[in-house]
């Protein structure tokens, strides 16, 4: 039980932080005027945020879902959103490498 607990406090703050790297990311595409791709952020914070109210409702009705599940969809998520970050952020890494 404690592990579904910290698996929800860690939920809640990557969206959080999902929500604050997309809001970013929009200031920084339309200076640089690139597509919106970070609305992909606010989907994949989404689905993250679901995942973890399906996680807290199947464990209090006690359906059984093997935990592969959630994970998947978690991981999903997060490659996504690595993706979508590194097209608006990918400039950072360049900057700290020609250091």
């Amino acid at each position: 039980m404690a592990t579904l607990h910290s698996l929800i406090i860690f939920d809640a703050s990557v969206v959080v932080i999902m929500i604050i790297i997309a809001y970013l990311s929009r200031r920084i595409g339309e200076a640089l005027k690139i597509k919106p791709y970070y609305r992909f952020l606010y989907v994949t914070s989404i689905v993250i945020a679901i995942t973890a109210i399906g996680d807290t409702i199947l464990n209090d009705i006690t359906i059984h879902v093997p935990s592969i599940i959630p994970m998947s969809i978690r991981f999903c998520a997060a490659v996504c959103a690595f993706v979508v970050s590194l097209r608006y952020w990918s400039w950072a890494f360049s900057e700290y490498l020609r250091k």
